[in-house]
């Protein structure tokens, strides 16, 4: 009997090239889905554009495949194939580069808050860029005498890859040791397990050539980050970006069973002082940044222990779990808010009044808690009307 054999094309062709189109077929369509559900409102500006960014960069990626796939089982386009694999390292950097921003916005990074440092990381990129295009002119021998091996190509971009990539899952893992809110930590370990899909599709794809690993560890990533986006939304305040009340009434819930006299819980009410007159007096965009300031004073407030939230209109909530001292607290968002203020050069006098009541039983209903927090915050409110009928300026 006769052997018939088969080249590495025939084999791919013969056997594989329907799965694999198949493939990436579905993640083509998955990720026009995705990107389209980035339309609506479900994160920060900056977060959106980064991760639109990378589903494009993924789209782009998906289809040079495609069209690496039309010419690779036929031996006499050996040109274009090389081609079209020297564009796809290229692509493939320039997806590790928009991960790598992303994670960076999404973690609030230091790269964001320094345009130097950005542009200095984008060196790398523009490297493999311009590797890749002398590969692809090397191969239509536009540019060098002999056609230089492809060996050089792989290495420079995928150490670059590796770069961006370990960058940002090094400086992600820092920042998770150092941050100390729950909520923070949350997004922080996103990042982290979004990084890990990609890399393991890149080391299956070294031993299983014919199955697009890559592409398919990247698509569990990118759903990954959006439903977290997406539920990350349904918990924030869209104005102030900080938790918004059934955040805040689901966080009490989940400890409330767990308070006692060693572990009390304190609940802070924050209203703004004289808010409806911000409002009628200078408009309602003015008074939605006097809300955005009162939060960021809970922002710079919120440790270990502490969540905040926006529990409607012009008032907020905080919830200390780790029994600081009340009236440092107290202190602290003032200070804070001053300081904000004074920076932000608002045409009124911004004020908040706080009540508070503590908690160690959790028989005891969180309903008359925060009730008990907005008397005292009534009182308070009455003390800064006393002080301001009085003609005396109160922080």
């Amino acid at each position: 009997m006769k052997m018939v054999e088969y080249s590495m094309q025939d084999i791919f062709s013969k056997a594989y090239l329907p799965l694999y189109i198949s493939i990436l077929v579905v993640c083509f369509i998955i990720a026009l889905q995705v990107y389209n559900r980035l339309q609506f409102n479900i994160g920060r500006a900056s977060e959106i554009r980064a991760f639109k960014r990378i589903i494009i960069a993924y789209i782009i990626y998906i289809f040079d495949d495609l069209l690496w796939l039309s010419f690779y089982p036929h031996s006499q386009f050996v040109a274009i194939t090389s081609i079209f694999e020297y564009i796809e390292t290229g692509i493939l950097t320039t997806f590790t580069f928009c991960w790598f921003l992303f994670a960076e916005y999404y973690i609030d990074g230091f790269l964001i808050k320094n345009k130097f440092t950005k542009y200095l990381f984008t060196f790398p990129l523009i490297l493999a860029l311009i590797t890749s295009t002398y590969f692809c002119l090397n191969v239509v021998g536009l540019v060098g005498s002999t056609t230089i091996s492809s060996t050089y190509l792989y290495s420079i971009n995928s150490s670059i890859d590796f770069f961006y990539m370990g960058f940002a899952f090094i400086h992600t893992i820092i920042s998770l040791q150092k941050e100390k809110r729950k909520t923070k930590k949350m997004r922080y370990r996103v990042i982290l397990e979004c990084i890990l899909y990609p890399a393991a599709g890149a080391i299956i794809s070294l031993f299983i050539f014919y199955v697009p690993f890559i592409i398919l560890g990247i698509l569990p990533s990118i759903i990954k980050v959006l439903i977290e986006m997406q539920n990350a939304n349904i918990y924030t305040d869209a104005l102030t970006r900080i938790n918004n009340r059934y955040r805040v009434n689901e966080y009490l819930e989940k400890e409330w069973p767990n308070i006692s006299l060693e572990n009390p819980i304190v609940i802070y009410i924050i209203d703004v002082n004289r808010f409806k007159g911000i409002n009628d007096k200078y408009g309602h965009l003015e008074g939605d940044r006097a809300l955005i300031a009162v939060a960021d004073s809970l922002k710079k407030a919120a440790s270990q222990g502490i969540v905040i939230g926006r529990f409607g209109g012009d008032e907020f909530i905080l919830v200390d779990s780790q029994n600081h001292d009340p009236e440092e607290i107290i202190k602290e968002l003032r200070d804070n808010l001053q300081i904000i203020t004074q920076k932000e050069q608002f045409p009124f006098d911004l004020t908040i009044s706080i009540g508070y009541a503590d908690c160690c039983n959790p028989d005891v209903p969180i309903a008359n808690v925060i009730e008990e927090a907005d008397n005292q915050l009534y009182l308070d409110k009455k003390t800064y009307r006393e002080a301001i009928r009085m003609g005396n300026h109160i922080n």
